[in-house]
């Protein structure tokens, strides 16, 4: 399992050697789980207060365990979203905050995946006649509400929709929805989370 903690990417695994990244790197740390949660609570603490390491790796024989225990100290909530990809092979992205985002958003109670994933997509950006393809994959990551932990699973599919003007949702903080054309997107000086770059990668990677 792989999550991101103020952007830095926390894997909780059995094995380190497995994961495809340079554990032999000084700036990423290795530990082995004791099965006690104040374990887990200091490298929480540690990625919440500081960006020092490149990755953090916690190892335990029984992944399963190591997930359950660290998820059971989070509020989990569900969203889902999509990559949407024009006939010109643009992307629909949104910027927010600061950052290059994707549609997304929570899923209402009783909605199935799918649903929302569209949903959230005509509501963000204004998009219609969005059709809902294969699955990219799952991302996980954290956040506080009034000290409270989040952990957010959002479950991503790509889609495709005709391009058409866009209407940037305004009360969820979105300043433009756009097409790019991602062959021209600089990703070391375009500001854009590490969860939705392990998106576009993976669909890239699927569709070469």
């Amino acid at each position: 399992m792989k999550v991101y903690i103020q952007e830095t990417p926390l894997y909780l695994c059995a094995d380190a050697s497995t994961l495809d990244i340079d554990i032999q790197d000084k700036s990423v740390l290795i530990s082995r789980y004791t099965g006690k949660m104040k374990h887990l609570l200091n490298h929480i603490d540690l990625l919440e207060k500081s960006t020092k390491y490149k990755a953090v790796i916690i190892e335990h024989h029984e992944p399963d365990i190591l997930i359950g225990d660290f998820t059971n100290l989070y509020k989990i909530i569900s969203a889902a979203g999509a990559l949407v990809i024009n006939e010109l092979g643009e992307y629909l992205m949104i910027h927010r905050l600061g950052y290059w985002d994707l549609p997304k958003g929570k899923i209402e109670k009783e909605e199935s995946i799918q649903i929302a994933a569209v949903r959230e997509i005509e509501e963000e950006t204004g998009a219609s006649d969005v059709q809902l393809k294969d699955s990219i994959l799952t991302t996980y990551h954290t956040y506080k509400i009034k000290k409270k932990r989040i952990l957010k699973r959002t479950y991503w599919f790509h889609a495709t929709a005709p391009k058409q003007d866009l209407l940037a949702q305004a009360e969820e903080n979105i300043e433009q929805a756009t097409w790019l054309d991602y062959t021209q997107f600089d990703e070391s000086s375009e500001p854009i989370y590490q969860n939705i770059l392990d998106v576009i990668h993976s669909f890239q990677h699927l569709n070469p």
